[in-house]
């Protein structure tokens, strides 16, 4: 096995996993905003993604919460506002400011991009196992 093909089955494997990883924390993030909904006062949260070392894969860069928009009457209120929450919820948005419609399709977009790396790391152990045959 040359050190060439050996090399970028790792790579394949490590960025696979890495990935896959990256786009765990950010499921957690998503879900941790989808737990707190009706949570007055909750800000939620955002996974900052990045692209890896060299420019490959994927990094988590960082985990920061949404901004407050300039008017926070508009989906965020403090614990005491007992304001009507009628037209909040008919914009998908809710007393933590969590747009659940946001959240949901990007739960699907992180489940399908987690989907995808697991099966480059499966096609990468698979070359590999077969590279190891043939060495054998």
């Amino acid at each position: 096995m040359d050190g060439i093909s050996g090399s970028g089955i790792s790579s394949a494997l490590f960025m696979g996993a890495g990935a896959m990883q990256v786009h765990s924390w950010d499921m957690a993030v998503r879900a941790h905003n989808v737990a707190n909904v009706s949570t007055d006062g909750f800000t939620p949260q955002r996974a900052l993604l990045a692209t890896g070392p060299q420019g490959q894969g994927v990094t988590l860069d960082s985990v920061s919460r949404d901004p407050v928009p300039a008017g926070a009457a508009s989906g965020y209120r403090s614990a005491g506002d007992t304001g009507n929450d009628s037209g909040l919820q008919s914009q998908g948005i809710y007393p933590s400011g969590t747009d659940l419609a946001r959240e949901m399709a990007g739960m699907i977009s992180t489940q399908r991009s987690y989907e995808a790396n697991a099966q480059t790391v499966r096609s990468a152990d698979d070359m590999l196992g077969v590279l190891v045959n043939l060495k054998a």
